[in-house]
């Protein structure tokens, strides 16, 4: 029995951790969107918006919106993974590789959309700057 609490406490580290990182990457991209969105439109006939710089930006708009929908699904993920544990353990436990690694690549392909989305913003502006 001790085994099983140990795992239960770290996978509630885990998961407490994976909260916190989603919460994150929803405040930042949301952030990062809206304010970026508003720029973008407000100044949409000014001249240091060249094609270039809206291609960046637009392609910076779905990767963070894509890590914002990839971290729901991971948090919704976790609640779908709590609810096996607590009525389903063995089927857990017999497939426990297959329920890591979908977190896992959630999560990695969200961090990843997400700090690829926020560098290509930050060039973006940084173009719309020197221009």
């Amino acid at each position: 029995m001790a085994s099983i609490e140990n795992n239960d406490e770290d996978w509630r580290e885990i998961r407490s951790r994976a909260d916190s990182i989603a919460s994150t990457v929803f405040l930042i991209s949301g952030g990062a969107l809206s304010l970026s969105i508003t720029v973008i439109l407000g100044n949409k006939g000014a001249g240091f918006i060249t094609t270039q710089v809206a291609s960046f930006t637009i392609w910076s708009w779905y990767l963070l919106l894509g890590a914002i929908i990839l971290f729901l699904l991971l948090k919704g993920y976790m609640v779908f993974q709590a609810y096996l544990l607590q009525f389903c353990l063995e089927y857990v436990n017999n497939h426990l590789r297959l329920f890591n690694g979908i977190g896992w690549s959630l999560g990695a392909i969200g961090f990843i959309a997400f700090v690829i989305g926020m560098i290509l913003m930050v060039y973006a502006a940084a173009i719309a700057v020197t221009a």
